[in-house]
């Protein structure tokens, strides 16, 4: 069994039992991003205040919020779930399922909506803006959509606790308001981001349910660990277009060696021993 789970055994439990108070948590997060969402698009001017409000966060830390901004990034995302495959394999199945139903419903809203972003919209001198410029295709945040996705991830697939998963959506708040300080996004493209990161996951833990073949199928484990293992050793040479936040690169890149270093004081030894390690196998001991 892994050790890992051992030491913590309410993480140990399969994903896809009944929802946990972190999954609770999680569906109130929606419905309150969702109601949000309506009344600010509903309200222009509360719109462009809360946008000049997050946006004036931008100048008092640029680095920071330009790391923030570029760790929401898919490509940084995926590198940073490198340890949550490790740790739990089985998660692969609910992350390439969960990336794509995201995936689809992003690009098929942007294109079709094509919103400008406040580069096209507001005079420069108005607002801050850090990184490049971008003008078109602002709804959703496809940011906010990656690091909500992420959230949703941990919250459902290691069945957090409330307090943990309380943190977890905390902490993709930040990377979706970044998007706000660095000045290519509205409050509303971030809400919109923000339900459809979490609903990407729960509608993929429902597929997967009815779909046994898949959540049981062991070519998932090697892709995902392959995808993550690759864009975080990688994550230095990537450019999310913030020269500011290259500290999130190298972050994600270091955390990635790291736990391969480690992962593999716990898969060599039944390499050894066994002289072969079935792909069922990876994150036991």
């Amino acid at each position: 069994m892994n050790k890992l789970a051992t030491q913590f055994p309410h993480w140990a439990q399969d994903p896809m039992d009944d929802p946990s108070a972190g999954m609770k948590l999680a569906y109130g997060f929606i419905l309150t991003a969702a109601i949000s969402l309506i009344v600010v698009a509903a309200t222009p001017g509360l719109r462009l205040t809360l946008f000049h409000d997050f946006n004036n966060l931008g100048p008092l830390a640029p680095a920071i919020w330009s790391g923030f901004s570029s760790l929401a990034d898919t490509y940084l995302a995926l590198g940073l779930l490198l340890p949550v495959l490790l740790w739990r394999p089985k998660l692969a199945a609910l992350l390439l399922l969960s990336a794509i139903l995201a995936t689809v419903m992003t690009h098929t809203l942007k294109p079709i909506l094509d919103i400008p972003r406040p580069p096209a919209v507001l005079p420069l001198d108005t607002f801050h803006l850090i990184g490049h410029r971008l003008d078109h295709g602002s709804f959703p945040s496809g940011h906010s959509v990656t690091a909500f996705t992420l959230a949703g991830l941990l919250i459902i697939g290691l069945r957090l606790s409330f307090g943990t998963a309380l943190l977890t959506l905390a902490g993709a708040t930040l990377l979706a308001i970044s998007r706000m300080a660095v000045g290519v996004h509205w409050p509303t493209d971030v809400l919109a981001g923000a339900v459809i990161g979490l609903v990407s996951v729960l509608l993929g833990q429902r597929l997967l349910n009815r779909w046994k073949s898949l959540h049981n199928a062991r070519w998932t484990t090697p892709a995902g660990l392959f995808i993550t293992g690759l864009c975080g050793l990688t994550a230095p040479w990537y450019n999310t277009g913030y020269p500011e936040g290259i500290w999130a690169n190298w972050t994600v890149a270091i955390l990635s060696l790291a736990v391969l270093l480690l992962a593999s004081r716990w898969y060599w030894p039944s390499y050894r021993n066994r002289k072969r390690l079935p792909l069922r196998d990876l994150g036991r001991s």
